[in-house]
């Protein structure tokens, strides 16, 4: 995955070409998910950071939804459970 820059933050796109996920967290209900990119119906240039606006939780409809790059090695179910 590239470096982000000021001018060149990371894309969905670019997380897709480097085989992460995309880490969605809500700051309502504190619900958590990584997923895949590319399954999101956002163009792929969109910045990483602004996906969560585009966005509302599947478990409390909240949008105030925080997206960044996978943040672990392994998924995060894997690394602790479910809520």
């Amino acid at each position: 995955m590239k470096l982000a820059t000021m001018t060149n933050p990371v894309t969905i796109a670019d997380l897709t070409a480097s085989g992460k996920l995309i880490w969605l967290y809500c700051n309502d209900c504190c619900h958590e998910r990584e997923i895949p990119p590319a399954t999101l119906p956002i163009p792929p240039t969109i910045p990483v950071p602004e996906v969560g606006k585009r966005l509302k939780c599947s478990k409390c409809g909240s949008r105030k939804i925080s997206s960044k790059p996978q943040l672990y090695e392994r998924p995060i179910h894997e690394i602790r459970p479910c809520r």
